[in-house]
């Protein structure tokens, strides 16, 4: 997967897939959806898109949130909260970004 196609998955899940509340071992999953393995709880719009629609309902609400921010003057990289493009592994500083997205928008 080129650079590009990464940029635009992960920014769909930042902090996210993720990023909406960061539980290691719950699985979200909405019907016939790819599972969410991040955002498996809480009240956040990434863990409400998971439980809803799987990955693919995540990756669309972090995308949004991404560009709500840049809007706003801030900028997130999918990269920026993830390792790995594919199974969404989150790096060390992912949840304090995630909050700190949040707060920006008003989440």
């Amino acid at each position: 997967m080129n650079r590009f196609s990464r940029i635009a998955i992960l920014s769909g899940l930042i902090a996210a897939c993720g990023i909406g509340v960061f539980v290691g071992g719950g699985v979200a999953l909405g019907e016939g959806k790819k599972p969410c393995t991040i955002a498996t709880s809480g009240d956040s719009p990434t863990a409400k898109a998971c439980a809803k629609g799987g990955r693919a309902e995540a990756k669309a609400v972090m995308k949004k949130m991404v560009t709500d921010a840049k809007a706003k003057g801030q900028k997130y990289t999918c990269e920026g909260c993830h390792k790995d493009l594919d199974n969404y592994e989150l790096t060390k500083n992912s949840k304090d970004d995630f909050k700190k997205l949040e707060a920006l928008l008003g989440q």
